[in-house]
């Protein structure tokens, strides 16, 4: 994932930046193959060694290292960066935006996540805002199958993995987690509420999803 996904952001807005001499053309030089390989060798290691000077500024404070953000970076990031069109502002926003991932893949809340929301795929969820959103930054957990920090308790027949049990009779209240979350032996009853990070909200029926009538049915 390159930094423009992770930061949201769809188009360079930003001003090259010349913070390495490989922003400028250099004539073309004719000389021995080795000659010029061995310069070639010696730019890159000095444009790695400045890429993580940069990093080593923007991951101060952090709970990240340069090598981690370097590895995270995208060949087209590098070369974006390269180019002076990534400034170290960019860069620290992406090193914090790593950090923050890792601890939300761990199911844990960042600390500015103190809202109470609610999102159509993932359900009650903590973010930096309060109010209904039809996508999260927790859409990313649900995706993966990593837990999701719930702010509030949750009916266990609301979500997706609650299997109803179905023999010898179907019943209209029993039923199973498919997660393997703890349950008493006879199951799950489906009003029950508990705090589950795994729970995904079934899909709702709204009006729209109802058949229309045939216009010949539809009352004038």
């Amino acid at each position: 994932m390159s930094w423009r996904e992770t930061l949201g952001v769809t188009s360079s807005t930003e001003p090259p930046y010349t913070h390495n001499s490989q922003n400028t053309q250099k004539p073309a030089e004719t000389g021995n193959c080795a000659d010029s390989a061995d310069s070639a060798y010696r730019d890159s290691k000095e444009e790695t060694s400045k890429l993580l000077e940069a990093l080593a500024d923007a991951c101060r404070g952090l709970d990240i290292t340069p090598a981690e953000v370097k590895e995270a970076l995208a060949a087209e990031d590098i070369e974006d960066w390269r180019k002076g069109a990534i400034s170290v502002d960019t860069l620290a926003a992406f090193a914090r935006a790593l950090v923050q991932r890792r601890v939300m893949d761990q199911g844990k809340r960042p600390g500015h996540y103190t809202e109470q929301a609610t999102c159509k795929h993932c359900g009650p969820i903590w973010l930096w805002f309060s109010g209904e959103v039809l996508g999260c930054p927790w859409c990313w957990n649900r995706v993966a199958d990593k837990p999701i920090p719930r702010p509030s308790s949750v009916h266990c027949g609301d979500c997706i993995h609650f299997e109803r049990i179905q023999s010898p009779h179907r019943h209209p209240h029993l039923g199973h987690c498919a997660k393997g979350e703890p349950e008493a032996i006879a199951g799950l009853w489906d009003t029950d509420r508990r705090y589950c990070e795994r729970f995904l909200p079934r899909p709702q029926q709204t009006n729209n999803d109802q058949p229309r009538p045939a216009r010949a049915e539809t009352k004038m």
